[in-house]
């Protein structure tokens, strides 16, 4: 008899623990930052970007390839032309793909992780400074900014990747590496950290650069074309004039960096909350000088355990803090003052730098998990857990301060009103300064703001026309105030007689700038024209017709587009719109 074997039950194998604790580690501040990121608002650059998207192509290169003050982003560019395409000023699209790089970026630094050190308890911890830090978890809130640097942590998570399986395996594992790097370069010239980390990380790995010389100079050039590109298409950010820079305001910008903004961020923090516009409010003494104990004894512990490696491990830190106050110093310390930073923006990617760097520091990069000790898991554990719930609490505090509320209200104001009356012309004016400040000029007008909102209507001729508070909600203009007037017309009862041969209504009053000209008619028939080559429709019976003015003029010019029933025109006024109420 044939006997026939069984086949052999299939092995199930469940996460481990160390694997369910990461996924908590990193799920947990992705949650809460998803939320924010869905319940928040555009402000500031994100509506001038929407804006410029809105009149250009994802492949228009001019667009995408622009100065925008001293930034170089054509990533940023494309994703704002592809979401704007697809649903203008729509904010949770805005940011999912936002989220889907943070995602990313957390799941391939935790295999990087596992690739430099294997797998083991003692990765939990760098890998939670990395996913609870409130440097990555606050700032990338505010749109714009996000575009930069959620992209480059992605890109140095993932080049990092490739690069140690390059150097460990061989093969075209560098492609990854140049295509993660490039893609970096794509949305923020900080991506020029990129390289220094691989040639860090090499170092750090004990690898020689002499082998893979190839390698490198690829690498090199690579970093000098986007060099040369930069400098190419974008303008100096080095901020000239204003008060000297001195050692005094240098140190007193490196000593904000780091006691109030880049240790306590790495911790969760701060836990004072935040302060003007993008920055945090500085720490109270007695907690920056803790966490400056913590931090000289977590670098001295790790020189104890990790040795030469370990030294290494903080020099690289160090340098790209150096940097970092360098170019805030040279490119903000002038205009803004040592205030500049208490602003986490200027060292976010340090999050990611300083938690790689910590576990170079303590942990041997063989590859092979160790034992570790039987206190290496319960201790990962309770660190995890502390860093989770501080990065909890000063998430809580710090969110609400980026979520710009007041550009929610008013755009919702907007969208309300023109679901209301899809008939509503707006006169242009400035939006608050803190919806888009003035320093960004014509960008902060409310057209350019509200303007892509489906519906919406700005500075077309009309018989109503509104002007938006500084909430958003539309008033009613009911006249203006007369700063030039026409001159009285030569025919009683009438003023002047509008016909097809142009007419030319003299002001009083030479005007100069942008002002509202009301023009006070009646016709018996309606019927088309041209007010200052507007094309405009007078209604029949009587009417004032609204149109913003621009310029030098004093005169008027009016005239009918056909024949028809003439036009009587009494009165002539420009100056600024007066709503009701007022």
């Amino acid at each position: 008899m044939v006997q026939i074997e069984k086949p052999a039950p299939r092995v199930t194998r469940r996460p481990s623990a160390l694997v369910f604790a990461a996924f908590v580690a990193g799920v947990l501040p992705l949650a809460l930052h998803t939320w924010a990121a869905l319940h928040g608002n555009f402000a500031q650059d994100d509506f001038v970007m929407t804006y410029r998207a809105a009149f250009a192509g994802p492949f228009d290169l001019g667009y995408l390839f622009q100065d925008y003050h001293g930034h170089l982003m054509p990533g940023g560019f494309f994703l704002a032309a592809v979401m704007t395409w697809w649903a203008p000023l729509n904010f949770p699209l805005m940011m999912a793909p936002l989220l889907l790089m943070r995602a990313v970026a957390t799941v391939v630094f935790w295999c990087l992780l596992v690739r430099c050190f294997g797998r083991r308890w003692a990765i939990l911890v760098p890998f939670t400074v990395f996913t609870a830090s409130t440097l990555l978890l606050v700032p990338p809130l505010w749109w714009a900014y996000g575009s930069q640097i959620v992209p480059v942590v992605l890109a140095a998570a993932g080049a990092l990747y490739w690069h140690v399986r390059y150097l460990r395996e061989g093969g075209r594992w560098w492609i990854g590496t140049f295509a993660w790097t490039l893609f970096g370069f794509a949305f923020y010239e900080k991506a020029v950290v990129v390289p220094v980390l691989l040639a860090g990380v090499t170092v750090l790995l004990g690898q020689s650069f002499r082998d893979r010389w190839r390698y490198w100079a690829g690498h090199a050039a690579l970093l000098a074309a986007f060099v040369v590109g930069y400098l190419a298409l974008t303008s100096s950010q080095v901020a000239p004039g204003g008060p000297p820079m001195t050692a005094g305001t240098v140190a007193d910008l490196t000593g904000r960096m780091l006691g109030d903004t880049f240790l306590p961020g790495l911790a969760g923090g701060p836990w004072s909350g935040p302060g003007p516009g993008a920055t945090w409010a500085p720490s109270p003494f007695a907690v920056v000088v803790l966490l400056f104990a913590a931090a000289l004894a977590l670098v001295v512990a790790g020189a104890r355990v990790g040795g030469r490696r370990a030294w290494r491990a903080w020099a690289l830190l160090g340098l790209l803090f150096a940097v970092d106050v360098g170019l805030l110093a040279l490119t903000r310390l002038r205009e803004v003052g040592p205030a500049a930073g208490d602003d986490p923006r200027y060292l976010a990617e340090l999050a990611f730098v300083a938690a790689l760097c910590g576990a170079f520091a303590f942990l041997p990069p063989d590859g092979i998990a160790p034992s570790g000790g039987n206190r290496e898991r319960p201790i990962a554990l309770i660190a995890c857990v502390l860093l989770l719930a501080s990065s909890v609490l000063g998430f809580s505090r710090l969110a609400p301060a980026l979520r710009f509320d007041h550009s929610g209200q008013y755009l919702g104001n907007v969208r309300a009103a023109v679901a209301e009356d899809p008939d509503l012309v707006f006169y242009d004016t400035f939006v608050p300064s803190d919806v888009v400040h003035e320093w960004f000029g014509a960008d902060s007008q409310a057209s350019r703001v509200a303007g892509l909102v489906p519906g919406t209507h700005f500075d077309q001729p009309t018989n109503q026309m509104h002007l938006l508070d500084a909430t958003g909600t539309p008033h009613l203009i009911t006249g203006v105030a007369a700063e030039s007037r026409g001159v009285p017309g030569p025919v009683p009862d009438c003023g002047y007689t509008v016909g097809e041969t142009p007419l030319s209504i003299p002001l009083d009053k030479p005007m100069l700038g942008r002002h509202l000209l009301k023009i006070d008619y009646f016709t018996r028939d309606g019927g088309e024209g041209l007010v200052e080559r507007t094309p405009v429709w007078f209604q029949a019976g009587l009417h004032s017709l609204y149109l913003p003015v621009d310029g030098l003029f004093d005169h008027i010019g009016v005239q009918l587009s056909s024949p028809g029933a003439p036009v009587c025109v009494p009165r002539v006024e420009v100056g600024k719109p007066v709503v009701s109420g007022n």
